[in-house]
Protein backbone atom coordinates (compact mmCIF):
# COMPACT_ATOMS: atom_id res chain seq x y z
CA UNK A 1 0.00 0.00 0.00
CA UNK A 2 2.97 2.21 -0.18
CA UNK A 3 1.39 3.68 -3.62
CA UNK A 4 -1.68 4.76 -1.50
CA UNK A 5 0.71 6.84 0.93
CA UNK A 6 2.35 8.15 -2.35
CA UNK A 7 -1.30 9.38 -4.01
CA UNK A 8 -2.25 10.67 -0.35
CA UNK A 9 0.97 12.68 -0.19
CA UNK A 10 0.15 14.00 3.53
CA UNK A 11 -2.93 15.43 2.29
CA UNK A 12 -6.51 15.69 4.24
CA UNK A 13 -8.25 11.90 4.02
CA UNK A 14 -11.69 11.35 4.51
CA UNK A 15 -12.22 7.85 4.49
CA UNK A 16 -15.31 6.15 3.23
CA UNK A 17 -15.61 2.12 3.64
CA UNK A 18 -17.97 0.55 2.05
CA UNK A 19 -17.98 -3.32 2.86
CA UNK A 20 -19.51 -4.56 -0.42
CA UNK A 21 -15.63 -4.43 -2.20
CA UNK A 22 -14.76 -6.50 0.61
CA UNK A 23 -14.47 -10.63 0.76
CA UNK A 24 -18.12 -11.87 -0.36
CA UNK A 25 -18.98 -13.55 3.37
CA UNK A 26 -17.15 -10.91 5.24
CA UNK A 27 -20.10 -8.33 5.51
CA UNK A 28 -23.28 -9.33 3.84
CA UNK A 29 -24.42 -6.76 1.53
CA UNK A 30 -26.68 -6.57 -1.99
CA UNK A 31 -23.69 -6.21 -4.02
CA UNK A 32 -21.00 -9.32 -4.15
CA UNK A 33 -17.24 -8.80 -4.95
CA UNK A 34 -15.73 -11.53 -6.00
CA UNK A 35 -11.60 -11.45 -4.66
CA UNK A 36 -12.68 -8.09 -2.72
CA UNK A 37 -10.91 -6.83 0.03
CA UNK A 38 -9.77 -8.62 3.07
CA UNK A 39 -9.42 -7.42 6.57
CA UNK A 40 -5.91 -7.45 5.97
CA UNK A 41 -6.55 -5.47 2.92
CA UNK A 42 -8.15 -2.62 5.12
CA UNK A 43 -5.74 -2.99 7.91
CA UNK A 44 -3.00 -2.31 5.16
CA UNK A 45 -4.96 0.80 3.92
CA UNK A 46 -5.53 2.21 7.16
CA UNK A 47 -1.61 1.78 7.85
CA UNK A 48 -1.09 4.00 4.65
CA UNK A 49 -3.80 6.47 5.88
CA UNK A 50 -2.41 7.10 9.16
CA UNK A 51 0.56 8.92 7.74
CA UNK A 52 -2.28 11.90 7.13
CA UNK A 53 -4.53 13.70 8.85
CA UNK A 54 -7.55 11.81 8.82
CA UNK A 55 -10.69 14.54 8.49
CA UNK A 56 -13.43 11.82 8.82
CA UNK A 57 -14.13 8.15 8.11
CA UNK A 58 -17.41 6.60 6.94
CA UNK A 59 -19.07 3.16 6.78
CA UNK A 60 -21.12 2.10 4.28
CA UNK A 61 -23.15 -0.97 3.43
CA UNK A 62 -22.74 -2.51 6.80
CA UNK A 63 -25.59 -4.84 7.84
CA UNK A 64 -23.38 -6.86 10.89
CA UNK A 65 -24.56 -10.09 9.26
CA UNK A 66 -21.27 -11.35 7.92
CA UNK A 67 -18.57 -13.65 9.35
CA UNK A 68 -16.45 -9.98 9.96
CA UNK A 69 -18.15 -7.90 12.95
CA UNK A 70 -17.69 -4.34 13.79
CA UNK A 71 -15.17 -4.91 16.25
CA UNK A 72 -13.59 -6.53 13.73
CA UNK A 73 -13.55 -3.54 11.31
CA UNK A 74 -12.81 -1.11 14.19
CA UNK A 75 -9.68 -3.56 14.84
CA UNK A 76 -8.35 -2.88 11.10
CA UNK A 77 -8.78 0.79 12.03
CA UNK A 78 -6.11 0.40 14.90
CA UNK A 79 -3.38 2.39 12.51
CA UNK A 80 -5.38 5.92 12.02
CA UNK A 81 -7.47 5.44 15.66
CA UNK A 82 -4.37 4.84 17.98
CA UNK A 83 -1.87 7.35 16.30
Amino acid sequence: MSGLAAAIAGRPVHLHIDCDVHDPGLFTTDYVVPDGLTLDDLRACATAVAGSEVIGIEVAEFEGDGDATADDLVAMLDPILTR
